[in-house]
């Protein structure tokens, strides 16, 4: 080997050296001290052994410091590259807390904007590790990474419904840098060090916590007890979704048997209507080997999704839970529906849709709260969808949860009913109420109000029967097929290789516009 190149070689082992020593032993001894990985022992943990390949390492921050001295700023704060996570390829990167507090900078932020086009060129998973204090501050200069920060947001969107995009908070995220988290497909925060907040006062002692964003804004996906297990989550999320929007996600053998029946779900439903049921007992039931990765737990509990498999194949599950609010579809649960929908449809997934609610609620309050125009983008959002899906109606089917849960013409391959649904423009017991009044009034001075309003209760309840519509397969609200609960598990399994390789196309348009 040529003398020459010594003195290069020389350089860039330098270099190397000082990016794994990261921001020195009294930074590393520090983010250990506040319950934290370093960034490169977070791609250590995320990537498979041996298959990170770093870019951008020589980047430093070529700014003075305040007192007119460079400061150590190995790869610009920004540690990214090209890694395997569990065999599949994707474009990782991760602040780096120990160089200058984690923040931002004008390299560093162009780092990740390019890194993030590099993964969609790619057609690969954009996975983004987030503890940083937030933009670098130049006294010359002032905030130097506006520009680029542009650029990086840009992307980020660009990319939207092409790449799965997954983002985990493991400690500080403010300022303009806490939009790209919540413009990512799936966020993971850190419940003991993750904070995500975009400025402003602070008003509450929760602000800004995993616990805040899962159950007061509904922007955290998944909340982790430290940053091994928010790792561990993200890998078991990855697991589910295809590599890019061409691609379909992988199936594998669960040793769940497909023909399996259920004796337990005749007895999850309680008999009186007035009580309720948790869905979860249901899901747990017919999916493969009960392993359900539920997402957005705590936000809108009346609405539960989250990633199962039947047989092997992955399919989302969007489901009423009579449990939590009767199951209403109010504004968050709305909102919570139509974005897991609207992934799903983008990555190939199929949907797997159960119903058990009154639908949308009435009232000054919910319609102050915009429920008709939260109702309406899932209206919209359904409408749209092309990839596989199966509806299974459980009970109650009344108002709007028709169209919006997919019960109706709004274009599901398959509808399966339990024996036990009713279909309703309404709940029936408003209905008896409404048209029966003055019988009940009468009732009510005769002493036989009870009696009377449950004889007209059980009429309506009879009317409104999936037995009694089914008789008619297209003109009311019907069902593909009314069939035994126990039977739930093996019709899902058959319908989903039957819409496997279905094509559905909507009129060609340059874009949609969802209701406001």
């Amino acid at each position: 080997m040529g003398k020459w190149m010594d003195g290069y070689l020389a350089k860039l082992a330098k270099v190397r050296q000082e990016n794994l020593d990261c921001g020195g032993p009294e930074r590393i001894e520090h983010q250990h001290q506040l319950g934290k990985l370093t960034a490169r022992e977070r791609i250590e943990r995320l990537a498979d052994p041996g298959t990170f390949e770093e870019m951008g390492s020589v980047v430093r921050e070529f700014r003075m410091g305040l007192d007119g001295e460079a400061k150590p700023s190995p790869a610009d704060g920004v540690v990214m590259g090209l890694a395997k996570i569990n065999g599949r390829p994707a474009m990782v990167y991760c602040l780096d807390f120990t160089v200058m507090s984690g923040s931002i900078g004008d390299q560093g932020v162009w780092k990740i904007a390019e890194l993030v086009q590099m993964a969609g060129q790619e057609r690969m998973p954009i996975i983004g590790m987030f503890d940083s204090a937030g933009s670098r501050i130049s006294f010359k200069d002032g905030y130097v990474g506006l520009n680029g920060m542009g650029r990086l947001v840009r992307n980020y969107c660009l990319y939207s419904g092409v790449i799965p995009r997954i983002t985990l908070v493991l400690g500080p995220c403010t300022g303009p840098l806490a939009q790209v988290p919540v413009l990512s497909d799936f966020l993971i925060i850190n419940q003991n060090t993750g904070f995500l907040w975009l400025g402003g006062k602070i008003e509450s002692d929760d602000a800004g916590s995993a616990e805040f964003h899962m159950e007061k804004s509904g922007q955290c996906d998944l909340i982790a007890e430290s940053d091994e297990d928010a790792i561990d989550k993200l890998k078991a999320l990855l697991a589910y979704i295809p590599q890019n929007c061409w691609e379909k996600p992988g199936q594998i053998a669960t040793g769940d048997d497909p023909e399996r029946r259920e004796e337990k779900l005749l007895d999850v439903m309680p008999e009186d209507p007035k009580f309720t049921y948790d869905i979860h007992e249901i899901i747990d039931l017919i999916v493969d080997n009960g392993e359900f990765f539920e997402l957005k737990e705590d936000f809108a509990p009346n609405m539960v999704v989250g990633f199962a498999r039947f047989d092997g194949m992955v399919a989302g599950i969007a489901a009423s839970n009579p449990d939590e609010l009767s199951g209403i579809m109010e504004p968050d649960s709305s909102d919570k529906y139509d974005r897991f929908i609207m992934f799903l449809d983008a990555f190939n997934i199929p949907l797997v849709t159960m119903s058990d609610t009154p639908a949308f609620p009435p009232g000054d309050k919910w319609e102050r709260l915009g429920v008709i125009r939260h109702g309406a983008k899932n209206l919209h959002g359904y409408s749209h969808l092309t990839n596989p899906k199966i509806t299974l109606v459980l009970r109650r089917s009344y108002g709007g949860s028709n169209i919006v849960l997919g019960c109706s013409k709004m274009g599901p391959d398959f509808i399966y009913g339990w024996p036990t649904v009713e279909f309703a423009p309404t709940g029936p017991e408003s209905i008896v109420q409404a048209v029966f009044h003055k019988e009940l009034t009468k009732a009510k001075q005769e002493g036989n109000y009870d009696e009377v309003y449950n004889f007209f209760l059980s009429i309506l309840k009879e009317h409104f029967s999936v037995m009694t519509m089914a008789k008619t397969f297209t003109t009311y609200y019907t069902v593909h097929e009314v069939i035994d609960p126990r039977e739930t598990r093996t019709r899902i399994v058959k319908a989903l290789r039957a819409s496997f390789n279905k094509f559905e196309k909507i009129p060609e348009k340059k874009r949609f516009i969802k209701p406001a």
